[in-house]
């Protein structure tokens, strides 16, 4: 097959999107397709090619902006083309966290207490007491601009991160703190699998940007008992259902102690060097064999829906 592989974008993490696309671009071609780069600049201008190049299939690595928003699934449904990722509606709610956390939390999901601020303004009434908190944004990187703080510094914590989001997402930092990641993938038959866990080895308390990508982190299969282990895989279909997903993502837990909780879905996950969806692919045989799914899985849905449209 020709893919077209989309990468760059706007995103903060627009180098690790050509990152990830170096590894897809070597597993496409080590199964035999032929690959068509697209890069999209930092400006986020779309480049001519992604509405004239011919294709089979689109892989986006694109992260954020133009990518796990929904934006560039919505062209390719447009010029009815099969791509390898969540559709336009999955993508724009993997973007957003405060809607994920809703989401999950009616499907009966543990969720850390969070609130949602656009502003510094009456923290001490809009914002629950506990000893320390994480605050993010809502709808940037899982990891990119993440802050530790405690109630003396929330407010300048929060006023860091609203530079670089219009919603600050503050959440109990819950100790002790164990962060687990696994994949859940939808087979070309409908079949849900859940891939891993893994738990990622960083530096603690909290897994940040400046870690992520770092060599310095790691992570194992998770050592979970039984029926821990069973609760995760639960909640990672129920995550996967909630925001209706159809292909491909990964579903990250926080532990403390027997408490789980879910922290985020990831659309369009990191595929680098050190990205955890490499180890996290052994448990369906690599990463080759991964790909292979979701490409397949990717044109099945294609076809039904094209089916049922009509065309």
């Amino acid at each position: 097959m020709t893919v077209m592989l989309v990468k760059g974008g706007p995103s903060l993490e627009y180098d690790v999107s050509l990152r990830s696309a170096a590894l897809i671009r070597k597993t496409l071609e080590n199964l035999g397709h032929e690959v068509r780069e697209v890069l999209i600049p930092r400006d986020g201008e779309l480049p001519r090619q992604l509405f004239c190049e011919k294709c089979d299939l689109v892989w986006p690595v694109t992260h954020g902006r133009l990518g796990e928003d929904g934006c560039l699934q919505g062209l390719f449904e447009c010029l009815r083309i099969p791509y390898a990722s969540e559709d336009v509606a999955t993508s724009a709610l993997g973007m957003d966290k405060a809607l994920q956390l809703r989401l999950f939390s009616a499907s009966g999901i543990p969720c850390p207490r969070t609130v949602t601020l656009t502003g510094t303004g009456n923290i001490d009434q809009n914002v629950f007491s506990c000893d320390e908190y994480i605050v993010k944004m809502c709808c940037g990187g899982s990891s990119i601009g993440v802050r530790k703080c405690t109630r003396s510094t929330l407010a300048a914590a929060v006023e860091s991160v609203l530079e670089m989001d219009e919603r600050v997402l503050v959440q109990e930092c819950v100790t002790p703190l164990r962060e687990l990641e696994c994949l859940v993938l939808c087979r070309e038959d409908g079949e849900i699998m859940v891939l891993g866990p893994v738990e990622v080895m960083a530096g603690k308390p909290y897994y940040i940007y400046e870690n992520k990508y770092s060599s310095s982190t790691s992570c194992v299969p998770a050592e979970l008992d039984s029926a821990l282990g069973s609760r995760l895989k639960d909640y990672a279909i129920k995550a996967f259902r909630a925001v209706h997903g159809s292909l491909y993502m990964r579903v990250d837990f926080f532990l403390s102690g027997s408490k789980l909780m879910i922290n985020e879905i990831n659309t369009i996950p990191g595929s680098t060097a050190t990205s955890h969806i490499i180890p996290l692919s052994g448990w369906i045989g690599g990463m080759e064999n991964l790909v292979s799914v979701i490409i397949s899985a990717a044109l099945e849905r294609h076809r039904r829906r094209q089916e049922k449209a009509g065309r």
